[in-house]
């Protein structure tokens, strides 16, 4: 069914924004629509839905709250007149071909349908035009991700992807596998790999090994197990095992220089391993170089 929208300048203290809930704003992106907003003008128009407080905005957060840093008065308005239900449904639909929701964004939206308006999986699916499978996944992000892990994935702690790893553990594990990851700024990758092995382990004695010591469980799982694709010839994958190998021991490298540890080093082995820095500085700049140059390609 189509809905008819009606185009109308409105003035920003006529927006209503109490489903700003509903979306997470991240650290800069109000910065990055104030330069925008400045450089271009509004190209697009925020969505909203008449309400009794005046018009209740569906799309367009962003602009909205930088338009209220520049100080402008009115923005370009597209309004809907739908219930709350098919409005918030509206917020996925919007936003599904730039994909500027991300997977928590729309776990919030689907939640709200299933808590504030008592719909089943089924019915959600129905309204958002979404696979009931889907639904579920969004769901489960909210019902079993532990507080402290929504509250970490809110501020940017950690991403979108780390979220979908964590969320496969039992609640009582989910914290400290966040800490983990954030102490070890390990990549999504390397979480799902932890997780696979922090679930496989039995008991919690191994558990608390693989806490203890991510960096070398995700090492050893790498380089034990077998790095091919049948697609490749031999030195294909030769080429491949080296590029796992290396992004191995770059996330490796950087969990170790932005710990805590790197600041018990003392004078003497700051001066040891200072050669070996500037060694390894010159090897980044050729691989950069190789990578950047596309040269890897021209040598056939």
């Amino acid at each position: 069914m189509t809905i008819a929208v009606t185009h109308k300048k409105l003035k920003l203290d006529q927006m209503d924004t109490t489903l700003s809930g509903l979306r997470l704003t991240r650290p800069g992106e109000i910065e990055k629509m104030c330069r925008r907003l400045n450089q271009s003008g509004q190209l697009n128009p925020v969505i909203v839905r008449p309400v009794e407080t005046g018009y209740q905005i569906l799309d367009g957060f962003k602009r909205y709250y930088s338009a209220q840093q520049l100080g402008w008065e009115y923005l370009d308005a597209g309004i809907v007149d739908v219930p709350l239900a098919d409005g918030k449904a509206m917020m996925l639909s919007y936003n599904r071909g730039g994909r500027s929701l991300l997977d928590y964004d729309e776990a919030l939206v689907v939640f709200s349908l299933k808590k504030d308006h008592l719909l089943d999986q089924t019915s959600i699916s129905r309204l958002t035009g979404y696979s009931r499978s889907w639904v579920c996944r969004r769901l489960a992000l909210v019902e079993k991700l532990d507080t402290v892990v929504q509250d970490s994935l809110r501020m940017g702690v950690i991403t979108n992807s780390h979220a979908r790893a964590i969320v496969r553990l039992p609640r009582g594990n989910q914290d400290e596998m966040t800490r983990c990851i954030t102490e070890n700024h390990l990549t999504s990758r390397d979480t799902l790999l932890l997780v696979d092995k922090f679930l496989d382990s039995p008991h919690r004695k191994d558990q608390q090994y693989i806490l203890s010591h991510p960096v070398e469980v995700i090492e050893k799982s790498i380089t034990t197990g077998e790095i091919y694709d049948i697609r490749l010839g031999h030195y294909g994958n030769r080429l491949l095992k080296s590029i796992e190998l290396l992004y191995l021991q770059q996330n490796i490298f950087i969990a170790l220089c932005t710990g805590h540890m790197s600041s018990r080093l003392s004078d003497t082995e700051t001066e040891i391993l200072d050669g070996r820095m500037e060694k390894l500085k010159k090897g980044t700049l050729s691989v950069g170089s190789i990578i950047n140059q596309k040269a890897w390609k021209d040598e056939r």
